[in-house]
């Protein structure tokens, strides 16, 4: 009942109830809808702040893994290269072997010539077209290897070895002449010499695929920690979905509840008014 004509307190109790439960039901279904509890600085400034530069770092993470993705694609690139390389070399071995006989005929060392000839011209062709992006690391074009930010700071690097695989190189030490098995000392000379090809090769092969275990392990590591440090973000401003979703009908509940209420103080003044009907 209401007992004074100028304080409703009642009905502003009510009122006041409905206006908190429609605020924080507009924000939990804002922070439902988004997946954010913290969208703005003044959710929660110091939440704000270290959530921006942790995504900072994330973008630079990012980057890094970019860049030591491209580091991997110009080595496989390269390694694929010079397998080719100690497969052919290899072939180039038998044809000098071959060429040791001391009894052929001019048109028999002729053609073994010219065989040799072409595998040296396809030996080049595989060197010049290990390239991946610009960047081959087998034709000695890049004497000082090529470097790739490692870290988010970007203070750490890791670079792949510059090679010169060439023939007449410090890898490729086979005669790039003609005339290599003009004689059966020319070929045993070019025999000697492929096989020292050969194993310079398979040296050169440990080094560049432990430079790609390098790679993939930092490259592992990179993307641990960008993981990790997006997983640090979600926790500082990601809302909890269930725990939203449950306030909301607590919510909408006490929001009915609380016009209930209103509509119930509304009508008390009719109860005083009855007193007074004759």
């Amino acid at each position: 009942m209401v007992e004074r004509l100028n304080n409703a307190t009642g009905a502003l109790g009510a009122l006041k109830y409905l206006q908190s439960a429609s605020r924080d039901l507009s924000g939990a279904e804002s922070r439902l809808s988004s997946g954010l509890k913290v969208s703005r600085a003044r959710d929660d400034a110091t939440a704000y702040h270290s959530a921006a530069v942790m995504r900072g770092q994330g973008s630079s993470l990012n980057a890094v893994t970019l860049s030591l993705g491209r580091a991997e694609s110009i080595s496989d690139m390269a390694i694929a290269g010079a397998e080719q390389i100690s497969t052919l070399l290899i072939d180039m071995k038998s044809t000098a072997a071959q060429a040791m006989a001391a009894d052929l005929t001019e048109g028999q060392r002729a053609a073994f010539s010219q065989r040799y000839a072409g595998q040296m011209t396809t030996l080049q062709s595989f060197i010049r077209n290990a390239s991946f992006d610009g960047a081959n690391i087998l034709d000695g074009s890049k004497p000082n290897g090529v470097s790739f930010i490692a870290d988010a700071e970007a203070s750490q690097s890791l670079t792949l070895e510059g090679r010169n695989f060439l023939p007449g190189g410090p890898v490729v030490v086979a005669p790039l002449s003609n005339t290599a098995l003009n004689n059966s000392q020319a070929a045993a000379d070019a025999f000697a010499l492929l096989d020292q090809s050969i194993a310079n090769v398979g040296d050169q092969l440990n080094e560049m695929a432990s430079e790609r275990k390098r790679l993939e392990a930092q490259k592992g590591f990179v993307s641990r920690l960008a993981d990790a440090l997006a997983a640090g973000v979600g926790r500082m401003v990601d809302a909890d979905l269930p725990a939203e979703s449950a306030l909301i009908q607590a919510l909408q509940v006490k929001q009915e509840l609380s016009a209930s209420a209103i509509g119930i103080a509304n009508s008390a003044p009719q109860t005083l008014l009855s007193l007074f009907r004759a």
